[in-house]
């Protein structure tokens, strides 16, 4: 015979126990035991406007563009470099970023060969120059003593060749003193535009060779930007076109005019460059970023005072008055802000009223 076991009895027990006291549990956190508020009419507090600004919402047409970025360059630069071989004894050029004057002397060659050679070619020089007086005599003794009949005519002949050929040494040595001083001239490397050093290629007791770049110059009154714009923008500009320009850095908005289309597209961007060029602003220099406007043409856009868009978190609302001055708060969509005036998406209709500095009541 099976013997009766209690601890059998107890789990299932124990298991309805804990069912029902939870169940009564979350009765009462509910309220079945406690008294109910009656039903009764909601109370809705209606706000009136008061007196002050207010402004009516409607639809304006404004300029819509499209940006295309680039880069401040200058429209002259040049890159200064030596036209003859030597060693830089003198260089005047300390860093990038130095200004020059037109006609400064920036490096300065060890020159004592072509210093010589120059004095030979004026030696040579002399030398032609009294052969050549010289012949100039023979030649007019021989005139005379053939108007007198005491010298034959061939010799007057040989006389003047004698003296033409003295006079073409005579310009020949000339050219060679031109050429000697004008190489000794470029021994002395001077800027050829005032403006702005770039960078700094030589140092003292470099040797140079003809050709060699010793620094870049340029202008920095006349800068352009220099833009990458696509195909399809490209044909909406022309020269002569007066155009909006935004340096980030210097976070200011320009107008430039439209100087040059390069008329030669990009095979992988299919992009054109476009320069622009306009005054120059204290601060410009060449490498900052710019964003070029190309005008699209108008487009409507609906728009509030700043004054009257309000913040929560994340949420932007207006106050709007309503009937009978009825305010009512409403959340609006906001997109392009300005210095006194914001773009609404969604939220507003035109023609409708918003408090326009709802922050004075």
């Amino acid at each position: 015979m099976p013997r009766f076991s209690l601890s059998r009895l107890r789990r299932p027990a124990l298991l309805i126990l804990g069912v029902v006291a939870m169940v009564l549990m979350l009765a009462w956190l509910m309220g079945a035991f406690g008294d109910r508020t009656p039903p009764g009419p909601s109370r809705h507090e209606v706000r009136r406007a008061g007196p002050g600004p207010r402004y009516t919402v409607a639809d304006v047409e404004v300029p819509r563009f499209e940006t295309a970025v680039g880069t401040v360059r200058a429209v002259r630069e040049t890159s200064v470099a030596a036209r003859v071989l030597g060693r830089v004894q003198r260089l005047t050029i300390e860093r990038a970023g130095q200004a020059v004057q037109q006609g400064e002397v920036l490096v300065e060659l060890e020159a004592s060969d072509l210093l010589a050679l120059a004095d030979q070619a004026r030696a040579a020089l002399l030398v032609a120059e009294t052969r050549r007086d010289k012949a100039r005599l023979d030649r007019d003794r021989s005139e005379a003593l053939v108007q007198q009949g005491a010298a034959a005519p061939e010799r007057l002949d040989t006389d003047r060749a004698t003296f033409r050929a003295a006079e073409a040494e005579v310009e020949r040595a000339r050219q060679s003193v031109t050429g000697a001083e004008s190489a000794l001239a470029f021994a002395t490397v001077r800027a050829p535009i005032s403006g702005i050093v770039v960078d700094k290629l030589v140092n003292q007791g470099d040797i140079l060779q003809p050709g060699q770049a010793i620094c870049t110059l340029y202008d920095p009154t006349r800068l352009q930007l220099v833009a990458v714009v696509r195909e399809e923008l490209a044909g909406r500009l022309e020269v002569g076109q007066r155009v909006s320009v935004t340096l980030d850095a210097l976070g200011k908005d320009c107008e430039g005019q439209v100087a040059e289309i390069v008329p030669a597209a990009q095979a992988q961007s299919r992009a054109f460059e476009v320069k622009v060029t306009g005054p120059c602003q204290e601060g410009v220099v060449t490498g900052m970023f710019g964003r070029l406007r190309v005008p699209l043409g108008t487009r409507r856009e609906r728009r509030v005072p700043a004054a009257a868009v309000q913040q929560v978190g994340q949420l932007d609302f207006v106050y709007v008055v309503g009937a009978d001055d009825a305010l009512e708060r409403r959340f609006v969509r906001t997109g392009r802000r300005g210095d006194d005036h914001v773009e609404v998406l969604a939220g507003l209709a035109a023609g409708e009223v918003v408090l326009a500095e709802p922050e004075l009541r």
